[in-house]
């Protein structure tokens, strides 16, 4: 699971994209088509150094911005992407697509959990873990699965600002705590 700082006034462009999202029922599709602009400039270092350059001006930008997306994504999704070239926030559109994603998941009633064992966990272990988390949280959980021999045997939950953590190794490391008191 990725860690992604994600900064106040992130929060407050995404929700107010997710805000003009739900006038048309777009989310989903505005996730997309974020996904599809962060690619395009996730392959094109060039366009990221004139779109974040201040010596080239912002309706330069604004063409450049048109003429690549114009056809591709929706008018209001463009005109987003104006917005912040004009209040000189586009560096932060990655850091806005990820506060995006998790209003939509809270939205969706979707949890990202990051779980670690200490194995390789077999699909019918997975499923039963699974299914128990989403009946104690109430919500569809999206797993990340990780392993870490260091756990000995157990698992960790990650998730919101939570950790859960039912591992051998933690459990020793509290009685070590304890008893050297």
């Amino acid at each position: 699971m990725a860690d992604n700082k994600i900064s106040t006034i992130s929060k407050i462009y995404a929700q107010a994209l997710m805000d003009i999202a739900s006038e048309n029922s777009s989310e989903e599709r505005f996730k997309i088509q974020l996904e599809e602009i962060l690619n395009v400039l996730n392959s094109s270092e060039d366009l990221n150094v004139v779109l974040e350059n201040s010596s080239i001006s912002i309706s330069k930008k604004l063409e450049i911005l048109d003429s690549i997306f114009s056809n591709k994504i929706d008018k209001k999704v463009l005109n987003f992407l104006k917005l912040l070239i004009e209040k000189h926030r586009f560096k932060e559109l990655n850091a806005i697509y990820y506060a995006y994603t998790d209003i939509l998941d809270k939205k969706s009633n979707k949890k990202k959990v990051e779980i670690v064992s200490a194995i390789n966990l077999n699909f019918e272990a997975k499923t039963n873990i699974l299914f128990k988390l989403e009946h104690k949280l109430n919500c569809e959980i999206m797993p990340c699965w990780r392993v870490d021999e260091n756990l000995i045997a157990g698992l960790t939950f990650k998730f919101d600002d939570y950790v859960i953590d039912t591992s051998i190794s933690n459990k020793i490391e509290n009685m070590s705590k304890t008893i050297s008191r």
